[in-house]
């Protein structure tokens, strides 16, 4: 790795927040690494200059959004259907992810491997000569139903783009519009500028990005989302829901609420770190043999699929893809067996895709899991708000999986916010913070016992 990518790198780890996964990531994190705020333009034309870069990210995510919905679609709707299949026979369950696994090894021999994996978190350091590589291992992982999800693909194609437009400019002004195109970019996943809002200004807060970026970065944010939304006789180029779809309406939290509430936060991030923690031992397991364990990940991801449909009854969405779909498959399960079942699977298939060598983000495995721990909970506790517990679970899962509670605690209360989350805050700022200091314990004990798999976590 030369020197400039090692500090594109950092400066990436420090701007994404989502990012620092990993203490010594977070360790390598200085100032020498972040844009240098002297060197960008003043703060008018730096907000000027965002303005068009956001433009470019929403239309970059909606391209990218638009081809991988119409490809699920096509690979799992549209040709199990030209077979005549109701739904996609075992061969073909099996079949389809060993697709994925061969057009990520495809991309393993393109320029940059497919980059850093999702161990690390989210990366801000794609260029347009490694792009190619992240998108085709992107494409084989999200379309062919291995669980991750596509807000680092995201990323990665606002980044690729702000460097080439920017690829004939000084350093520190590229990094910017790589930061600014990219926001846009991850902004189209979740609906709402909100949440990127908050990391931008949490990091912003931590000294992880010098304040000349935050205004520029909120701008570009709110340029993104009238893009997406659309503003006056214009619909915009359209934008994903946030909500999680069917939830009970909160109008008070109460003492059974705030209970079980933190139970199932605790359950939830302890479950995500199980699940990242085989995603390190298969990192560990795939620097020695690659394809091996790409092809077995596949393999053990349908397997799983398939027991849950014959045991279930359910869709086999429920342990595939990143979970967006199966979220309400899983609020109607009525089964605690089920729903445990679901839970072991699809933290095994997210922890196997982790470390395998597969492309993706980690935030919406970890939002499932968090569902499927809460509807346990109220199917043992009945009296428990849903909704309540949904915003407790996620906000804690989503802080184990990234390290940022200020952001997970205020995308818990978003995807409820349908619902009256709002009256579930409390249990939103609890579960984060749960989930953010699991995180910490185990990371720190990964650094002083178990050092081969923080590198392997590392290097992923």
């Amino acid at each position: 790795m030369t020197a400039a990518r090692q500090e594109c790198h950092r400066l990436a780890i420090a701007l994404a927040g989502a990012a620092a996964v990993t203490l010594p990531v977070m360790a390598s994190t200085n100032a020498d690494a972040q844009i240098n705020a002297e060197e960008l333009p003043s703060p008018i034309k730096a907000i000027i200059l965002a303005i068009p870069f956001a433009l470019l990210g929403s239309v970059i995510a909606t391209i990218f959004l638009f081809l991988e919905d119409h490809l699920i679609t096509a690979v799992w709707i549209d040709l199990p259907k030209a077979l005549g299949m109701t739904e996609p026979a075992w061969w073909l369950v099996v079949l389809l992810p060993l697709v994925g696994a061969s057009i990520v090894m495809i991309a393993w021999g393109l320029p940059g491997r497919t980059d850093l994996g999702p161990l690390e978190g989210l990366h801000f350091d794609v260029t347009p000569a490694t792009i190619a590589s992240v998108i085709l291992a992107a494409f084989g992982t999200l379309i062919f139903g291995l669980v991750l999800g596509p807000e680092a693909p995201l990323l990665a194609c606002g980044t690729a783009a702000g460097a080439f437009v920017l690829r004939r400019q000084p350093d520190p002004i590229m990094k910017f519009g790589m930061l600014m195109t990219a926001l846009a970019a991850i902004a189209a996943i979740f609906g709402s500028p909100i949440v990127v809002v908050l990391m931008l200004a949490e990091f912003t807060a931590l000294g992880r990005i010098p304040p000349p970026a935050l205004m520029p970065g909120f701008v570009a944010l709110g340029v993104a989302y009238v893009a997406q939304t659309g503003v006056g006789g214009w619909s915009g180029l359209g934008s994903s829901s946030l909500a999680v779809p069917g939830l009970p309406t909160l109008t008070s939290t109460s003492v059974t609420d705030l209970l079980v509430g933190l139970a199932v936060a605790l359950v939830a991030a302890v479950v995500t770190l199980i699940a990242r923690k085989f995603g390190v031992r298969v990192a560990l397991a795939a620097r020695s043999h690659p394809p091996l364990v790409l092809v077995a990940v596949a393999l053990i991801t349908s397997g799983l699929a398939l027991a849950v449909r014959e045991i279930t009854g359910g869709s086999i969405n429920l342990v595939l893809f990143s979970g967006q779909l199966g979220t309400s498959a899983i609020l109607a399960e009525t089964s605690i067996g089920a729903v445990a079942l679901i839970v072991v699977a699809k933290a095994i298939a997210y922890g196997g895709a982790l470390g395998a060598g597969y492309r993706g983000g980690p935030i919406f495995p970890a939002v499932f899991l968090a569902v499927a721990v809460a509807v346990a909970g109220t199917l043992i506790f009945p009296a428990a708000s849903l909704t309540a517990l949904v915003v407790a679970g996620v906000a804690a899962a989503v802080a184990a999986a990234l390290r940022v509670p200020f952001t997970s605690a205020v995308l818990a209360l978003l995807l409820a916010i349908n619902a009256g989350a709002d009256h579930a805050a409390a249990l939103a700022i609890f579960g984060a913070t749960i989930g953010f200091l699991l995180r910490v314990a185990l990371d720190k004990r990964e650094i002083q016992h178990d050092p081969a798999e923080a590198a392997a976590a590392a290097q992923s």
